[in-house]
């Protein structure tokens, strides 16, 4: 009788292991995080005002959201919003990671909607783009392409500190653009 019980607690623990891997490995089911996309990604960080932050950050399999429609009329302004993530450093401190929630215009049949801005965050630190002087005009999305390209980009965090940051990454695919944002602001 000890054999039975000792049998069905290891296969309840192994199930309940299993499960665990199970949802651990998914994410839990959040629709709103970013799944690997198969695309490679390079970005820099330079002139930040932590040296340590300075560098290449890349990733192999680009981790991205579908594109959403921040303006339904609810809340926000009417533009188009996607979060990407899984670039880590590529020399240095290889624990340093980066994510970041970027938002465009609706293309108003432009193939190059401007950048409306959001941020990018490094450790536990979100550096918010700035928004003046003419900044966000340093980062092109291209329909077109389906990239973003970013060009000493200043972002800054609560305290003032600030990154400047380069490079290209892909946009979300194509059908999930037009399926969120294919429109015309109002």
């Amino acid at each position: 009788m000890n054999k039975i019980h000792w049998t069905k607690r290891k296969f309840f623990y192994a199930a309940a292991f299993g499960a665990t891997l199970a949802l651990a490995a998914c994410g839990g089911g959040n629709d709103d995080d970013p799944e690997p996309s198969g695309n490679i990604g390079i970005l820099s960080i330079s002139n930040a005002t932590d040296t340590t932050l300075n560098g290449w950050y890349g990733s192999g399999n680009v981790g991205l959201t579908g594109v959403k429609d921040t303006g339904d009329g609810k809340v926000g302004p009417d533009e188009c919003a996607f979060n990407f993530d899984n670039f880590s450093k590529l020399v240095g401190d290889r624990t340093l990671a980066m994510s970041g929630d970027i938002r465009y215009a609706y293309s108003n049949g432009s193939s190059t909607p401007p950048l409306n801005g959001d941020h990018i965050k490094i450790r536990d630190t979100t550096f918010n783009f700035v928004k003046d002087g003419g900044n966000l005009g340093k980062a092109k999305v291209n329909l077109t392409t389906g990239t973003i390209t970013f060009s000493n980009l200043m972002a800054k965090d609560g305290s003032n500190n600030s990154v400047e940051l380069s490079g290209t990454i892909n946009l979300p695919d194509e059908k999930s653009r037009d399926d969120a944002c294919n429109k015309t602001a109002k």
